[in-house]
């Protein structure tokens, strides 16, 4: 089976090669040695439609699709793996979550502007005894009058530092395993979300991931991403 880009595929490619050649490559081997991001990238790579090009053109995106996104990330992981992985998370995780299961409100809220770089996400799973098991996750969301209650411990959270939100897997129905978690969207300056480290990395040191802590984290009922009870199967 032969497979080859369009020509408007092919352009763009070219396009994020100047890109990266003139906005990463410069700045790479800093970035890594010193344990930095360079969060301009952002609202730069805004600017450009480069972190919407898979996303629907209602909210701001290029609704190019996912080959047209892998041309993005392979052509940001040659330039810098680090950088790039900053990047995905942004991209292909919590806005893509919220592309996918927000309701329209979420979407004006997280989606339109991350696409536009003026927000940072984040997406926070993984914790000291569950890293890619989900069934092991501790970490609570229980329901109270308008909302849920969050507490527990994420750690390797990618972009957490610095993000503006993050899409968080929840335990909402506690012991009944995968069959019981939710995403929520939780907000950087929401009362008992803290960052309590950063933690640092072996290699790809650009991308700065942190331990959170959700200490009694009320969140609103709209901060449910998707079906309550199905987050396993979403995320």
């Amino acid at each position: 089976m032969e497979f080859a880009f369009t020509p408007e595929q092919e352009a763009f490619r070219r396009a994020v090669v100047a890109f990266c050649r003139r906005e990463i490559e410069p700045i790479a081997a800093r970035c890594d040695e010193r344990g930095e991001y360079p969060l301009h990238l952002f609202p730069t790579m805004g600017r450009l439609g480069y972190l919407g090009v898979k996303f629907p053109v209602e909210y701001g995106g290029a609704g190019e699709g996912n080959v047209t996104y892998a041309i993005l990330a392979e052509e940001l992981g040659r330039a810098s793996a680090g950088i790039a992985l900053g990047i995905y998370v942004h991209v292909a995780l919590a806005l893509t979550a919220i592309s996918v299961f927000g309701t329209p409100a979420q979407k004006e809220r997280y989606l339109r502007p991350g696409i536009a770089g003026e927000k940072i996400g984040a997406w926070s799973f993984a914790e000291a005894s569950a890293g890619s098991d989900p069934a092991a996750i501790v970490t609570r969301a229980e329901k109270v009058d308008g909302g849920y209650r969050i507490s527990g411990t994420k750690l390797f959270t990618t972009n957490g530092p610095f993000a503006d939100f993050v899409v968080l897997t929840a335990s909402t129905l506690p012991g009944q395993g995968i069959k019981g978690l939710s995403l929520l969207i939780v907000d950087r300056d929401t009362p008992g979300f803290t960052v309590a480290r950063r933690i640092e990395t072996m290699g790809m040191r650009a991308a700065q991931t942190a331990e959170l802590c959700f200490d009694g984290c009320v969140v609103p009922r709209e901060a449910l991403l998707g079906e309550e009870h199905r987050g396993a199967a979403a995320a």
